[in-house]
């Protein structure tokens, strides 16, 4: 057997320890889970943690950017803009539940760190730069995708990116508090989202009655 590279062995380190990292930060949260203990968990020392990573919250950041990056490449290619925009749009609502909880850990580990990030103010900056770069991503893919509909969105495309991204948030969220919630429901809500927009888009608006009675 060829022995392996020195970058096929730190990949593997790098490896070894996001994955102990995620176990170790979901069962004790940031606070509770030190350097020593994630590296002791993968089988290095501290000195093979800090060769890969200044500190724990830029191992997550790492991750996060592992995440946001798959994710958006999953949409990219299932938005590809050849068949219709309603079963492009619900696929791939669908394929992101299916993705989000293929890893139990990653949803809980998203939100740990999101309330990590409430109370610490440096680590709540690197986590908004991630999700202005995600948004910018996804606005471009939405530009893509939407290039050839009969009518242009009645808002900013950008504003489209982040409102997808909210909704993707607030359903996780209730996921996680309710598990039996019915996975489908996310895709039933971009669903009419989506529908509404292209109906505000081809001229429709509510009547002050439809008004009176939402």
């Amino acid at each position: 057997m060829k022995p392996k590279s020195r970058r096929q062995k730190q990949e593997e380190t790098r490896s070894s320890l996001l994955r102990s990292a995620a176990k170790l930060f979901c069962r004790h949260g940031l606070a509770g889970a030190s350097v020593e203990d994630v590296a002791q968990d993968a089988g290095f020392t501290k000195g093979a943690f800090y060769s890969n990573f200044k500190s724990k919250e830029e191992l997550f950041l790492v991750m996060m950017d592992e995440k946001f990056g798959a994710e958006l490449e999953r949409i990219d290619r299932l938005l590809a803009g050849t068949g219709e925009a309603r079963d492009e749009a619900n696929a791939a609502a669908e394929d992101f539940v299916r993705y989000v909880f293929s890893d139990p850990e990653w949803p809980r580990l998203y939100f740990e760190f999101v309330a990590y990030a409430a109370r610490n103010e440096d680590f709540r900056q690197e986590l908004a730069t991630r999700h202005r770069a995600l948004r910018a991503r996804l606005t471009e893919v939405y530009e893509r995708w939407s290039a050839n509909f009969p009518a242009r969105p009645p808002v900013p495309i950008a504003d489209v990116a982040a409102m997808t991204d909210f909704m993707a948030d607030g359903f996780l969220l209730d996921k996680l508090v309710d598990p039996e919630l019915d996975d489908s429901l996310y895709a039933t809500m971009l669903a009419i989202f989506f529908r509404g927009l292209q109906a505000m888009a081809m001229g429709w608006e509510p009547s002050e009655e439809e008004m009176a009675r939402a």
